[in-house]
């Protein structure tokens, strides 16, 4: 296997275990959370916020753009190249961007706030799911551009 190859595959290795982090979260723990009382979803999106605050959350957020844009930078005089380009913009907007500027300082207010819990989770719950939802979406569209990429190289 080509060394451009390798990075590709590790990197959309990476870039489905983040995606698949926040399908998970659109799909089942947001759902599950929606069902509980305004307290416990403080109280849980807090202990999740700050769970998730290590290596094996963090590195295939950002480390998955970077691997997919230089096997792309590699490979960019190919078909596959540029399909590899364009799933670590889509990702590196989507997920990274989106992760960075919206994510992270809903969850910095969510656990700085002082607010009664029902005002808390008013002023995030709604925004954060919507920017997961496109995290998730960036993710799965990445993901194919990725793979389409090693298919046509």
């Amino acid at each position: 296997m080509a060394f451009p190859d390798l990075l590709a595959v590790i990197g959309i290795t990476l870039l489905a275990l983040a995606g698949g982090t926040f399908w998970s979260f659109s799909t089942g723990v947001m759902p599950g959370l929606r069902r509980v009382d305004d307290a416990t979803f403080v109280a849980s999106m807090r202990a999740i916020n700050r769970a998730v605050l290590n290596p094996l959350f963090l590195v295939p957020i950002f480390v998955a753009p970077l691997l997919l844009a230089w096997a792309a930078l590699l490979e960019l005089d190919s078909r596959g190249g540029g399909l590899l380009l364009a799933a670590a913009l889509v990702y590196f907007v989507g997920g990274v961007v989106v992760t960075a500027a919206g994510n992270v300082p809903l969850n910095t207010a969510l656990d700085g706030s002082t607010a009664p819990p029902s005002q808390t989770r008013a002023a995030f719950e709604r925004r954060w799911n919507g920017l997961n939802t496109v995290r998730s979406i960036a993710s799965v569209v990445a993901i194919a551009l990725a793979a389409l990429g090693l298919v046509v190289a």
